[in-house]
């Protein structure tokens, strides 16, 4: 079966820069410090010291005094990485990045990506789908999950301006990620502003840059998912669009604090709870933070100077790349 749907085809692989961090509703958060003056966040109340309450898009997070980069530098020996946090859906207009982000950029050896979307090219794209994401056993997208969820689909895909058709030759997987695209497309969003591919397109003939993961073995891995596992993700996208733009604005705001605590608790939330929920969860960031952590120590063990941008949901939490990296004799600082 071919692709009914090539034009979008640059966002098939797009999708796992997105990672499919989908939100369910967006549950308040608390900022506390601790007896020790240690800042947490947390879903619930403090029991000390309360910081301040936090709605769901973290608007009164910090002061703009007080703000950092999403940023990072982590040294052991002379292996240096400077790690900055991308939002892969990218924004209304391109990001600004500050002069203590941009003057390592220009120092640095190499830059390090997720994917290199610049050499991924359509028919790249089409030959890694094909197949993949798509029924070709006749049967449709409806058969697979439950009547409930077909109808919030339908109901939601017609909001966005979509047809039934192409959603119904579509897996849950390749639907929630058409129904994510319409939706933020409708929101003005534009993946070529992401951090990854502003900084791609300036290293071009200055630096090599180097992918951290293979397109198609990810494809392969989430197309064999179980019926249940990518109904999930589905209900996942779902229930975000059901909130509006209430994640986007959480995921940014933390992102221009440069606070990867929060980045990490508001990702959390997104998964929610469950088994299924959990698989994903460890699937979708855990499994992969260990495997960047290991391509990173890797390629430092050159010498060089490395410039990494990854998705900001991987850099923080207690299995994040930060505390991967410090596990393994890295010292890390926030310029």
């Amino acid at each position: 079966m071919t692709l009914p749907f090539a034009n979008r085809a640059k966002l098939f692989a797009a999708f796992f820069l997105l990672l499919m961090v989908e939100s369910q509703a967006m549950a308040t958060l608390y900022k506390c410090v601790d007896k020790q003056k240690q800042t947490n966040y947390q879903d619930k109340p403090c029991q000390e010291m309360t910081v301040e309450r936090l709605s769901s898009s973290l608007s009164k997070m910090g002061s703009k005094q007080e703000s950092q980069a999403f940023f990072w530098k982590a040294v052991n020996g002379k292996s240096t990485l400077y790690l900055l946090g991308s939002l892969h859906n990218g924004g209304r207009n391109p990001f600004s990045l500050p002069q203590l982000v941009t003057d390592p950029f220009n120092r640095a050896d190499v830059l390090v990506v997720e994917a290199d979307m610049e050499k991924i090219g359509l028919k790249d794209i089409a030959n890694a789908t094909q197949g993949k994401g798509l029924y070709t056993d006749k049967s449709k997208l409806e058969d697979h999950i439950k009547p409930a969820t077909w109808k919030e689909t339908l109901e939601i895909a017609k909001q966005l301006g979509m047809d039934e058709e192409s959603l119904q030759v579509a897996k849950p997987w390749l639907a929630a990620l058409m129904l994510n695209a319409h939706f933020l497309n409708q929101l003005g969003y534009k993946t070529e502003y992401a951090i990854d591919s502003l900084l791609i397109q300036q290293a071009q003939g200055k630096k090599p840059v180097i992918e951290l993961e293979n397109q198609a073995t990810e494809i392969d891995l989430i197309d064999h998912f179980s019926d249940q596992d990518q109904e999930e993700m589905l209900l996942h996208t779902l229930k975000q669009l059901s909130q509006g733009e209430d994640y986007e604005k959480a995921h940014f705001n933390a992102w221009e604090e440069g606070d990867a605590e929060a980045m990490d608790l508001i990702v959390k939330q997104s998964f929610g709870s469950g088994q299924a929920a959990s698989n994903l969860y460890k699937t979708f960031l855990l499994d992969r933070n260990e495997r960047m952590v290991n391509r990173l120590v890797e390629l430092t063990n050159d010498g060089r100077t490395y410039f990494v941008v990854v998705g900001a949901d991987h850099l923080g939490g207690n299995k994040g790349i930060l505390k991967l990296l410090a596990q393994k004799g890295y010292t890390i600082t926030q310029p």
